[in-house]
This record gives C-alpha cells, structure tokens and sequence, in this order.
C-alpha cells in the first residue's frame, strides 16, 4: 500500500479501525517506507500516528532514526514516533541507558507517574546522567511519582557514592521538599546556604516575575515579618528566594495542598524598600486594595505589583498613609480607581491598544515608585539579607515540595 494512501485512510473514520488492524497484524510490511517517509526531510506526509500500530518493531529503527539523523525537523518527528509507540515500558526503561543523549532523554519522559514508580530502582541512574538535560527530565518524572518513592531514594542517599548520592538529595526535595530530609542533610544544606548568604549581599539579581508582590517603604525586616505572621525565617541568596517563589507559583497542586500559600520571600531592604513574594494573604477575606491600606498604616507606603509570564496580566495597587491612591487590574479594567500616576503618563494601560504608545507594565511603575525586582541595573543601596518564612498554611502542612537553586 502506497504510504501517503495508507496515511489517509488512517485519518479517514470509517476506514481507520481496519488500517489500523493491518498495521498491527503487518505493519513491518510498510516499515521501511513509513522509515524512509519519516527519514525525508523535504516529506510532507505525517506518518507519525502509523507508527504507534506498528508497535514493537519500531522501536530499535526509530532508535536509531533518532541517534543518527542530522536534520532537526526529522529529529523531531522521529522522537515524536519514538514516545507514541505502543510498547512494554521496559523497552523505554533500556533505552534510558542508551549512548545518544536524545534518546535517553525521550526514554526518562516516559517512566512518570504509576509507570516510573514501578521502575524507579532501574531509573535511579538517570539521576546522575553526564547530560544536563536527561538529569533535569530525570529529576522531574522522580517528582511525578509521589511520596510512595521516598524510602527508596532515603535507601539510595544512605548506600550510594559519589555523583548519584548528591544528585538523589536534589530528588528528596523535589519529590518532598526540605521536611522530607534527614536532619544531618538539613543541617548540611542549612551551612551551605548560610555560607552564600554573606557574599550575596552586595549583588542584586533581577528576577523573572510572575505572579504578586508587595512592596513595602521599610528596612525593617522583622516588622514585616510580624505584621505579616510569618515566622521561621531562614536567610537565602536573592536566587534561592526567587526560586522558592517561582516554584512555588509554578507548581501543579491542588487547592487542599497549600502550596503557594506556605511560605514567602522576604528581600533584603532595597533603597528602603522591603519585597514580599508569595501569598501571605491567600486565605484572607480583604481585597488587595484593603490588604495595601492597612499595611501603609504601618509602614507609611504599601504597594502591590502583579505580572503574568504567561498572559499577559499586570496589576498595581499604590496606598500611602491608610489610603489607597491608585489600584490597577489588566484583568478587571473597570474596576480602576484613583487618579493615573505620574508614572503611567505617555504609556499605553495593559487593556488598552494604542500603537503609537508603549505599553505600561507593572515594572515600570516599580521602577519609578519603589523597586524594580527585574532590573538588571539597580544602582541602590542594598542592606541586610533575604529570607524564606513561613505563614500558618506552612506551619500546619509543611514546606512545598521541589528542587531549588541556590
């Protein structure tokens, strides 16, 4: 059957279910002119669907389409086949020991969940693999199993040597976070940490933002930690607390797990302007506009900034002395109030268009009234340390989980 014939009929309904019998019972028939077709770079069949009928005996050509192809585009559909077969997961569990670092990084993807718990011993190398990238996908499916894999990676820590034992640390924390650890590794991690917090005071690393935050017009770290009732800090580099934060915001987890609700990133005192980022507040019935008056009674300015890596949304609410001057939701731009700043002048509003302006971001606004935490040429004075610290939802249930960089 001619390849392109044989690809139509599989898209067609009511001449699928018999193609896709005959790929299954004589697939290998067609292989190697579904191989060639996948093998050209100029092809413009997509054959990537037949190959999951053809099961089995595609796996080791695909392997090794995938191995020695040089054209990007053939790369791509050949792993595209690669992780659509219909095979034994122990075939992919193989290849993860595979020489070609594409092919074992596709091979990981596929031990998630249920399916990587069952082989997580056989997995553990991956862990330590020489390629960056198969570590990272590693790392990422041992956290997709659940707590279920914790004995055996507390096992792995006590009993393995060298890179393996360091990387299943990494693998603690992102399958349980910092509670899961043994109280020496704590400990350890707590010297290392604190050993990088003094050189780290006097550089400023601008963050990627996504998410809420408050700023607030104090250098008085443990104020804002009381009136904010966060306790338990514990000093980090600026990079620790904007990886805390952006894990934390990023996470998949349901509403019952608190997991951006647990803890918050208290800067350091930046020009006198003291950060927040989390939510301190999550479970607060007042409004960000209530939540930023009653903070600027006690520290005189409180302004909240909000921006989305993803969508687009930007937000600012600015209060001074118990009162709020000026809130802004991209999202809700009817419910603004107070007069335009001074900073929004000659700028286009995020739910506006007007292509002869540019458009007005909540960084611009921290960047003119308070601190911008993405700079990358903050000039300011800069004093003390940043801290992570715990708000009750973290007191009752725990630290999230995930691997930080520090």
């Amino acid at each position: 059957m001619e390849i392109r014939t044989l690809i139509n009929r599989l898209a067609d309904e009511g001449t699928r279910p018999q193609t896709e019998r005959f790929l299954a019972e004589r697939g290998t028939e067609v292989l190697g002119p579904l191989l060639a077709e996948l093998a050209d770079p100029g092809s413009d069949v997509d054959c990537v669907a037949a190959f999951r009928h053809v099961g089995d005996a595609a796996f080791d050509p695909l392997t090794e389409l995938i191995a020695t192809a040089e054209d990007h585009e053939v790369i791509r559909r050949a792993c595209r086949a690669f992780t659509g077969l219909d095979v034994e997961a122990s075939r992919y569990l193989a290849a993860t020991r595979h020489p070609h670092a594409t092919v074992r990084w596709h091979a990981v993807d596929m031990m998630h969940g249920e399916t990587g718990l069952a082989h997580a011993r056989e997995l553990l190398p991956a862990l330590a693999d020489p390629d960056h990238h198969v570590r990272q996908q590693a790392l990422w499916k041992f956290g997709s199993m659940g707590p279920d894999v914790l004995p055996l990676l507390h096992e792995t820590r006590r009993t393995a040597k060298g890179e393996l034992r360091r990387q299943v640390l990494v693998a603690q924390l992102e399958v349980g976070g910092p509670d899961v650890l043994s109280a020496s590794d704590r400990a350890m991690l707590d010297r290392f940490v604190r050993s990088k917090v003094d050189d780290d005071e006097w550089t400023f690393e601008p963050m990627h933002l996504c998410g809420g935050w408050f700023a607030l017009r104090t250098g008085d770290q443990a104020a804002v930690l009381s009136v904010m009732g966060l306790t338990d800090p514990m000093p980090v580099t600026k990079v620790l607390g904007a990886s805390a934060w952006n894990n934390d915001h990023h996470m998949w987890a349901k509403d019952e797990e608190h997991v951006r609700c647990a803890r918050a990133y208290v800067t350091a005192a930046f020009d006198g302007w003291t950060l927040v980022f989390g939510e301190p507040f999550e479970h607060a019935t007042r409004p960000v506009p209530e939540l930023c008056a009653v903070l600027s009674k006690v520290f005189g300015e409180a302004h909240y900034y909000g921006m989305s890596c993803g969508d687009g949304w930007n937000a600012w609410c600015i209060a001074e002395d118990g009162e709020v001057l000026r809130y802004y939701d991209s999202f809700s731009p009817d419910d603004q109030y107070g007069e335009p700043l001074e900073a929004e002048e000659g700028l286009c509003l995020p739910h506006d268009y007007d292509e002869d302006l540019d458009d007005c971001y909540a960084t611009d606004i921290a960047e003119q009234l308070s601190v911008n935490p993405a700079s990358t040429d903050f000039e300011g004075d800069m004093e003390g340390h940043g801290v992570l610290a715990l708000t009750q939802c973290g007191r009752t249930h725990g630290s999230p989980r995930g691997a930080l960089t520090i």
